[in-house]
């Protein structure tokens, strides 16, 4: 099954059945999380074969049961703009435009703020402040929220062509965990988890808006093939209640920028529609636009 395959088959599953994942499957996916944290200095972990991979936390959107298996996407704030210049190994198209370093920081998500939890100077977890689920609006923030939404879409594709189901979710009060299977070092939180396994049920129907409303292009141009390929694989990346919340730009040069639109989690979802894009256009005829040189908009602000 290759990547566009995966994307087709990919669905939401909320519900799982008791039987294990082979061992063989869950190496190769463990090596992909090893790729992914190299690439992107994110620290993601994996857990398997658990009673509550979920830990008795409820979710924020959506009820989930027999969860055994599940993917941690952890990382830190991104500092964009740095001013040493560096960009970590790995930050995706869209971040790769931006010069950023990671530092242990706290964020904004909207006017919900995101605030460290420690314990014996340790990051244990973090917690929302405010019950707010506005866009982010914090540079380093929506940073790493695309980095999560475009290696956690990586990863969960991967699980999909090797025969297993998936679904993103978002674990409220994950610092009241009594026993976590997760490990945070200084200045980490977790983002999102990704479950997965085999489903109980299949997956639903998916829907999805117009092509014209999710993307731009110049006055008098016809649509070029591989942008509607990109778009296409774009719109069938999961967000949050299928709202969509992105839009994607051709520029007159050929470079591509997106844009998180109004929604909940939009930037992770713009990730995840992000690494769709790339897959679905050919990576070798995607040049995201360069925000910091033009001042327009941007590609976005992660990988």
């Amino acid at each position: 099954m290759n990547l566009l395959e995966a994307m087709e088959q990919r669905h939401a599953i909320r519900a799982y059945t008791d039987e294990p994942v082979d061992p063989s499957t869950l190496s190769i996916l463990q090596a992909e999380i090893d790729a992914c944290n190299q690439e992107s200095g994110l620290h993601i972990q994996m857990a398997t074969g658990l009673d509550d991979a979920f830990l008795g936390l409820k979710t924020h959107y959506g009820r989930f049961t027999g969860v055994h298996n599940a993917i941690a996407l952890i990382g830190r704030v991104v500092r964009v703009g740095a001013s040493d210049g560096t960009v970590p190994d790995g930050a995706i198209a869209g971040v790769r435009g931006h010069d950023a370093t990671t530092e242990t920081a706290t964020g904004l998500a909207g006017s919900g703020k995101m605030t460290d939890t420690t314990q014996n100077g340790m990051t244990t977890a973090w917690h929302k402040a405010t019950a707010s689920d506005e866009s982010a609006t914090d540079p380093g923030e929506i940073a790493l929220q695309e980095q999560v939404g475009y290696y956690g879409e990586r990863l969960a594709l991967r699980a999909v062509q090797l025969g297993l189901e998936t679904s993103w979710a978002v674990l409220d009060d994950a610092d009241t965990a009594e026993h976590p299977w997760w490990c945070l070092h200084p200045g980490e939180k977790i983002v999102w988890v990704l479950a997965f396994g085999h489903g109980a049920r299949p997956g639903g129907r998916r829907r999805s808006k117009p092509i014209e409303e999710l993307c731009r292009i110049p006055d008098g141009m016809a649509m070029p093939d591989w942008f509607r390929a990109g778009m296409e694989a774009a719109m069938l990346a999961p967000t949050s209640l299928s709202q969509q919340p992105f839009l994607f730009t051709l520029h007159e040069d050929g470079t591509v920028s997106a844009e998180a639109t109004e929604g909940l989690f939009a930037h992770v979802g713009l990730g995840c529609a992000k690494y769709h894009f790339e897959a679905g256009a050919g990576r070798e005829n995607v040049r995201w636009r360069d925000t910091a040189a033009s001042g327009e908009e941007a590609a976005g602000a992660t990988d």
